[in-house]
């Protein structure tokens, strides 16, 4: 079941979700839901790149960095740090 989520958007980005709503025949949840799904990865795997670029850690070990780091800003009680 989806979760009702409450936030505000301009004028310029509701006109855009408009648009893409009927051009798309999809509804605006879907299109919300798949630009957030491909930011997050953009986001995930540049941060990925940056750890694996420095030397610092393998591709292995970024991802658990990742996961450690993603899953910390959610609940700060239960951190391992081990990779």
């Amino acid at each position: 079941m989806k979760q009702v989520v409450n936030f505000r958007l301009s004028t310029s980005a509701t006109t855009t979700l408009s648009i893409l709503e009927k051009k798309l025949h999809t509804s605006k949840t879907a299109i919300v839901e798949q630009a957030l799904q491909s930011y997050a990865k953009k986001k995930l795997l540049n941060q990925k790149g940056l750890l694996e670029y420095a030397g610092i850690l393998g591709a292995q070990e970024a991802d658990s960095m990742l996961l450690i780091i993603e899953s910390s800003k959610h609940n700060k009680d239960d951190i391992n740090l081990e990779l």
